[in-house]
This record gives C-alpha cells, sequence and structure tokens, in this order.
C-alpha cells in the first residue's frame, strides 16, 4: 500500500471528515476559502457534483462542525469552521501536491469499495 507523506495531524484531519468524494471535494473548497461564506446555491455550483449528494455532504460536514451555518437575513451562508485545529488543517489542504491526492484518493475509493 502507497503511503502518504503528509503531517500526521493533517493525514488525521482528512481521515475523520472525507468519509466520502463529495465530503472531500467541499472540505477542499472550503479550503481555497477559509475564510469566506457561501450560501449553498454558489456552494452547489462551484463544487460541480450532484447537487443531491452534495446537499448531504454539507449537512454531514455541518454537524462534524468543520463548516459552520450561519443565518443572516432569512439566508443561510456556510463557512469553514473558525475553531482550532480544524481551520487551520482545513486551510492546509490546499498544499497537498498533486501525487499526494491521487494517493488520499485512490484510499478513499478503496474504503468505499469502488474500484
Amino acid at each position: 500500500m502507497k503511503h502518504i507523506e503528509i503531517e500526521d495531524k493533517l493525514s488525521n484531519f482528512i481521515n475523520e471528515f472525507s468519509d466520502n468524494l463529495y465530503c472531500l471535494e467541499l472540505l477542499m473548497f472550503f479550503s481555497r476559502h477559509p475564510n469566506a461564506r457561501f450560501n449553498r446555491p454558489a456552494i452547489l455550483h462551484a463544487v460541480k457534483i450532484e447537487h443531491f449528494e452534495a446537499s448531504l455532504s454539507l449537512k454531514h460536514l455541518v454537524n462534524k462542525k468543520v463548516v459552520i451555518a450561519y443565518p443572516e437575513n432569512g439566508i443561510t451562508l456556510y463557512g469553514l469552521t473558525k475553531e482550532e485545529p480544524a481551520h487551520t488543517l482545513a486551510s492546509q489542504l490546499t498544499s497537498i501536491d498533486q501525487h499526494q491526492w491521487q494517493i488520499i484518493l485512490e484510499q478513499l475509493l478503496d474504503a468505499q469499495g469502488i474500484q
């Protein structure tokens, strides 16, 4: 099995919160915008994955408190948690190189039984 050479805390963070490819895609989106807030349609448009699955994964990340829902003027905005260490670890996802992401994706697909 291939080994991912990234910081253990970051590796544990990925394993804890990326239960599926949709969660991983959403985490990557929020890691590119760690201090921004977006409404659901903007998020679903930006990640370009099936709306139903993306919505479930967004709810999952909110339940795990890595993504926070901010109700403002009748609209719910979503943003990366400000709580540490989750905020910093999620922000560091952008530092993972392409080869490491390929290994992460392969392991995630294997864990889900997808070949």
